[in-house]
């Protein structure tokens, strides 16, 4: 006989909650991922069926895309601008 040992305490079993609070989690951070390749796909596949059409349509799915690219682009430029600012003092 050990005197003074105690066995480790054992962690209770997990429950459905947490499995689906890990679910949902995953889920959460991945959505945005597939959301964005889904859309990539759509995109391509409407920008060939415009072509197919006339090759002049197939500039209208670039309007959107460089309207957001241009967004993003202004939104870090001024996060850019107002960071200096910062740093600078003023």
């Amino acid at each position: 006989m050990s005197y003074g040992y105690q066995p480790p305490k054992q962690d209770k079993p997990g429950s459905w909650a947490e499995v689906f609070a890990v679910t949902r989690v995953a889920f959460s951070l991945l959505l945005p991922f597939f959301g964005a390749m889904l859309g990539l796909v759509v995109t391509l596949v409407v920008t060939i069926m415009l072509f197919a059409q006339h090759p002049a349509l197939a500039l209208l799915p670039a309007i959107p895309i460089a309207a957001v690219i241009g967004y993003f682009y202004l939104r870090g430029r001024r996060a850019h601008e107002e960071e200096m600012a910062r740093i600078r003092g003023r």
